[in-house]
């Protein structure tokens, strides 16, 4: 029953990721649309994309981890 809540609880993580990405790109897509000048924010707004990317979806973590599931 654990792994079915370790399941559950990584899938509701994907899913506010998903979310937040997504808020993410749009906001970024307006500072580009509207506000050219602002490159620094926007960069930004990019790293925070890519570390949430490659934490959450790449899986970086479990490579360093140690732990190896089967």
């Amino acid at each position: 029953m654990e792994t079915e809540e370790k399941k559950h609880q990584a899938y509701l993580v994907g899913i506010g990721v998903m979310i937040l990405l997504t808020g993410l790109t749009i906001g970024e897509y307006f500072m580009g649309a509207y506000a050219s000048a602002w490159a620094l924010p926007i960069l930004l707004v990019a790293a925070i994309k890519a570390f949430f990317v490659v934490r959450d979806y790449m899986h970086v973590g479990r490579v360093f981890s140690g732990d190896e599931e089967e």
